[in-house]
């Protein structure tokens, strides 16, 4: 209809080279001038009232969902002084490929071979998770990263790791088991640590193989999935890390004494 137009505006600080203030939205254009005389947020309506500002306006978008999209997005990368509160939608911008809390490592240098082995870590089992569902498990979808118990799912099970070579091993001889479980997601040079879990190498004796030697790896702690402080950080390219192309071998083990493979 005509008058379903819908706009969003935002009002810039004169004093400060144009900073954007306070982003809203409209079914009509007259919602944005409201506040220049009263206006539910009142540190808005006294900020206003010293005169030194931009009033911009955009549309009509046609309809109240677009509008909302502009709006989300535009506080959640502007982060406006007198905008109280953030709308959680999918319009908002936020981190890509792992929850808030561990963005900041997204941000840091790469992890080298050797970063991998923190404390006295000797032997790791690295997994690859992609984003497509595996059986019964979800994949890991980089825009909303699923909960941490559907994450430990797809990353300890289910692995064809129980040979003689790899399982039969381990039980006989505990030390050379890997103590670190890393879910990894990406290719080379754009992978991420996804998950750091603890191996219980004392249970490797209760495992049940299954058909084609698949197992279940087990853990100390389903519920920590940072031990060492690992997740959330990019993996180097030049740390060679690779993954077989068997659906069924996604899995790398890595020493701390290997020399890194070199990468692709």
């Amino acid at each position: 209809m005509e008058q379903d137009k819908h706009y969003v505006y935002q009002y810039r600080d004169n004093n400060q080279k144009g900073i954007v203030r306070y982003v809203g939205r409209g079914k009509d254009a007259s919602r944005a001038v409201k506040h220049q005389s009263v206006s539910h947020n009142k540190p808005l309506e006294s900020w206003i009232a010293n005169g030194k500002y931009k009033l911009e306006i955009s549309g009509p978008f046609g309809n109240k969902d677009t509008a909302i999209a502009v709006e989300s997005a535009l506080i959640s990368s502007l982060k406006p002084l007198y905008n109280s509160r953030e709308e959680c939608t999918k319009y908002t911008f936020r981190p890509l490929g792992v929850p808030d809390k561990y963005v900041s490592r997204l941000e840091k240098k790469p992890l080298e071979f050797d970063e991998l082995f923190k404390n006295k870590t000797e032997r790791i089992l690295l997994v690859k998770v992609t984003d497509k569902p595996f059986e019964n498990r979800i994949g890991y979808d980089m825009v909303n990263p699923p909960a941490d118990s559907d994450i430990v799912e797809r990353v300890k099970q289910y692995w064809q790791l129980g040979n003689d070579q790899y399982l039969g091993s381990w039980i006989k001889n505990k030390n050379e088991s890997p103590t670190l479980l890393l879910g990894v997601t990406g290719s080379p040079g754009n992978q991420i640590i996804i998950a750091s879990l603890a191996i219980d190498i004392n249970a490797w004796d209760k495992v049940t193989v299954a058909p084609y030697k698949l197992i279940t790896v087990p853990l100390n702690d389903p519920t920590k999935l940072d031990k060492f402080c690992l997740r959330g950080y990019r993996i180097n390219k030049t740390a060679g890390i690779k993954f077989s192309r068997n659906r069924q071998d996604f899995f790398n083990l890595i020493e701390k004494d290997m020399k890194p493979k070199d990468s692709v």
